[in-house]
């Protein structure tokens, strides 16, 4: 199915206000409406862009629906919690991949809101069968998926002894990192993660299974540099950290958090996991290098800390020891 059938199925599926059905529109920021109570989206048409240097030919949708807004709001005076919606939407970015299919980008990872019975996924499942009946959306898995959760570990090691990874890329810091044992149990750390850490140590050393990362990074492009810095998934999605983005030739808030999306899903992410298979014969013996250490400096980390709490302990004052009176006091008659 191609972009162009794709768009005039959406075309045709327009947000109804009056009953409130779900329909397809643009991307467009302006007067979108997002977020109020029994309103209408702007009416506007799904757009397909061209490729150029940096991103391929693409279908670009908004999916507006209304849902039920939280207790709080549906409380207020004067409206009837039995009839109040609030605006929402899903943006939806739709390009072509070989053997006929397609691959789709979506704004949100929340899982309950995308398989909403009539929500954006089963709409486009809809779409895509209007045109062949057995054609299935893969659910599970994504095209941007990374190798492996070693990846992570991949990443602090790299940041920590070759942070350019590649003639445009460098790495600038590793802020934050997940992890989970053997048993399942989950762990974060925060506020910049580094091999000084026992903690971090310690999931190394145990062989967790980390992820997602949140982990910032440098593009050179000519002369000018590009600041990017998300939280990393190992299914390849993404949640961007506005503050932190920096396009220099990209001022409204709105078109560089688009962009900068775009690019890291089209060029960036894919292009981070290319350079992790690449390393993975070198890798594969510097990660049992890098566990081994970790377990080198926690052992001799708590073997200082044991010796100095013992030397603490006997530089500590003592209280005197009475000494017991032989000879015992009568009571009294």
């Amino acid at each position: 199915m191609s972009l162009e059938q794709i768009r005039d199925r959406m075309l045709a599926e327009r947000p109804v206000p009056s009953t409130m059905s779900p329909g397809w529109a643009s991307m467009e920021n302006a007067q979108s409406n997002l977020g109020t109570i029994n309103t209408a989206p702007p009416v506007s048409d799904p757009v397909i862009l061209e490729a150029n240097d940096e991103l391929p030919r693409m279908l670009q949708a908004r999916f507006y629906f209304w849902a039920t807004p939280p207790t709080g709001v549906s409380d207020q005076p004067g409206l009837d919690p039995r009839t109040v919606r609030r605006l929402d939407a899903v943006d939806v970015v739709i390009t072509d991949l070989a053997n006929s299919s397609v691959a789709i980008l979506v704004s949100s990872r929340n899982r309950t809101l995308l398989h909403r019975r009539d929500g954006v996924v089963a709409r486009l499942q809809k779409i895509f069968q209007s045109d062949d009946a057995s054609t299935k959306i893969d659910r599970w898995n994504s095209p941007l998926q990374l190798r492996d959760p070693d990846i992570f570990l991949w990443l602090t090691v790299q940041q920590r002894d070759q942070d350019q990874i590649a003639p445009d890329l460098t790495l600038d810091q590793v802020s934050g990192i997940s992890g989970r044992d053997a048993s399942a149990r989950t762990a974060d750390l925060r506020a910049g993660v580094d091999f000084s850490r026992p903690n971090f140590l310690t999931a190394v050393a145990e062989a967790d299974t980390l992820g997602p990362i949140d982990i910032s990074f440098i593009q050179a492009v000519g002369d000018a540099r590009r600041s990017f810095a998300l939280k990393l998934y190992v299914d390849g999605g993404f949640v961007l950290q506005s503050n932190d983005i920096y396009l220099p030739d990209v001022m409204a808030t709105d078109e560089k958090m688009l962009f900068s999306t775009l690019l890291l899903a089209y060029e960036l992410v894919p292009r981070i996991n290319s350079l992790y298979v690449a390393d993975a014969e070198h890798w594969e013996t510097r990660r049992l290098e890098v566990i081994e250490a970790a377990m080198d400096d926690l052992q001799e980390r708590y073997r200082n800390a044991k010796e100095a709490l013992r030397e603490r302990a006997l530089a500590s004052p003592r209280l005197p020891v009475r000494e017991e009176d032989d000879d015992e006091t009568p009571l009294g008659d």
